[in-house]
C-alpha cells in the first residue's frame, strides 16, 4: 500500500506559529477551535506540548486558509508581517488589501515562496471580492505556478479546484472540466488527504452532471461519498448533496432522499450557517413532491421546518421558492398553501 508523503511541522516552532497566526486573524483559541478540535488540545498544540497530528494540521489550514508550510517559518520576515496584517483584516472592507499585496508581490526574490502563495491565495479573493475577473483569472494561474514552484501538489490542486470553480462561474465549463480533472488526477497519483480530493470531487461531478456525463458523474460521486466519514462537518454535507444531485440526474430519487436526509443530519440550524439548513430543506421538499409516489408528508414536515427559517433570512428567492412548493403540496393534499395551517 502506497504510504502518503505529509509534511508535518515540529514542535515548538509549530505551536508559537499557530498561536501568532491565530492571533493575526483576531481569532480566540475558542473560535479556532471546533468539531475537529477541542479547545484543551488546541491549548496543547500551541503550548508545544503536543506534536501536530495530519489531521490536526489539516483542520488547522482549512480553519485558518493558510498552507501547511506556514506553520514551518519561524521569524517571519517583514513580507510575512505585512501579509499578517492583510490577514487579520476583511478582504470585503478593506481597501488597502489589493495594493499591500500587489506592493510585497512586486518583490518576489524577497518572500518565502510559500508566503508568496498566500499573499497571491488571498488577492486572488480579493479580486474576486471586487469583481475583477481578468485580474483573478490571471492571479490563480499564477497560484498554480507558485505551488509548482515549491513542489507542493496540495497547493497546486487548491489552486486548480479555485480555478475550476472560477472557469465554471463564468461559463467556461469545458476549460473548468480539464481544470478540475488535473487536479484530481492529482490527489489520486499523490494519495493525497481526503480533504483535498474531496474539493476536487465536489467541483468534477458537479461539472460532469452539468455537462450531461452522468457516468462519470455518478463514478466521482461514489468516490466522494468513500471519504465523507474523514471530512468536516460543512464539506460532508456538500458531499451529500452533490451526490444526491447525480442520483437526480439518474432518476434514482430515493436514493438523492436519503443522502439529502443524511446531510441534514450532519447539520442543525445553530451551526452557523441558516441559509445552508434552508436550502437542504427546500430540495428535500422538492425531492419528496416529485417521487412515485409522493411523500407528500415528508414534504409537508420539511417545509414546516423551513418556515420560520424563510421568515428569518427575509430572502425574496427563497420565499418564491418556499410559497411556490408550498402551492404544490397543496395542489396534491389538498388545504390551505401554508404546511401545517
Amino acid at each position: 500500500m502506497r504510504q502518503r508523503a505529509r509534511y508535518l511541522p515540529e514542535q515548538p516552532g509549530f505551536g508559537a506559529r499557530l498561536r501568532e497566526i491565530r492571533q493575526a486573524r483576531g481569532m480566540m483559541q475558542a473560535e479556532l477551535a471546533g468539531p475537529g478540535m477541542s479547545p484543551a488540545y488546541l491549548s496543547r498544540l500551541e503550548s508545544g506540548n503536543r506534536p501536530p497530528t495530519e489531521r490536526a494540521l489539516a483542520y488547522l489550514c482549512d480553519k485558518l486558509g493558510v498552507p501547511a508550510e506556514v506553520f514551518g517559518q519561524e521569524n517571519p520576515d517583514e513580507a510575512a508581517q505585512r501579509l499578517a496584517v492583510v490577514l487579520s483584516g476583511s478582504v470585503a472592507e478593506d481597501a488597502d488589501v489589493v495594493p499591500l499585496l500587489l506592493e510585497n508581490l512586486e518583490r518576489p526574490a524577497e518572500m518565502d515562496p510559500a508566503v508568496r502563495w498566500q499573499a497571491l491565495w488571498v488577492l486572488a479573493e480579493a479580486y474576486r471580492t471586487q469583481g475583477d475577473r481578468e485580474q483573478e483569472e490571471q492571479t490563480l494561474r499564477a497560484l498554480i505556478a507558485v505551488g509548482a514552484e515549491i513542489g507542493n501538489p496540495r497547493l497546486e490542486v487548491r489552486a486548480r479546484v479555485q480555478l475550476a470553480r472560477y472557469l465554471q462561474a463564468c461559463g467556461r465549463n469545458r476549460e473548468a472540466l480539464d481544470a478540475a480533472g488535473t487536479a484530481h488526477a492529482v490527489t489520486a497519483e499523490r494519495a493525497m488527504p481526503p480533504l483535498d480530493s474531496a474539493r476536487a470531487l465536489l467541483v468534477l461531478v458537479s461539472l460532469e452532471a452539468d455537462a450531461g456525463r452522468i457516468a462519470e458523474a455518478a463514478a466521482h460521486s461514489d468516490e466522494l461519498l468513500a471519504l465523507v466519514a474523514e471530512l468536516p462537518a460543512r464539506l460532508r454535507v456538500e458531499a451529500l448533496w452533490t451526490a444526491s444531485t447525480v442520483r437526480i440526474r439518474q432518476k434514482r430519487r430515493s436514493e438523492a432522499v436519503q443522502l439529502l436526509e443524511q446531510a441534514m443530519s450532519e447539520l442543525t440550524c445553530t451551526g452557523g450557517d441558516l441559509t445552508l439548513w434552508l436550502r437542504l430543506r427546500l430540495a428535500v421538499s422538492w425531492l419528496y413532491l416529485q417521487m412515485a409516489p409522493r411523500d407528500l408528508g415528508g414534504a409537508e414536515r420539511r417545509l414546516r421546518e423551513a418556515g420560520p427559517a424563510v421568515e428569518l433570512l427575509g430572502s425574496t428567492t427563497y420565499q418564491r421558492e418556499f410559497f411556490a412548493l408550498c402551492s404544490y403540496l397543496a395542489f396534491h393534499r389538498g388545504g390551505d398553501a401554508r404546511p401545517g395551517s
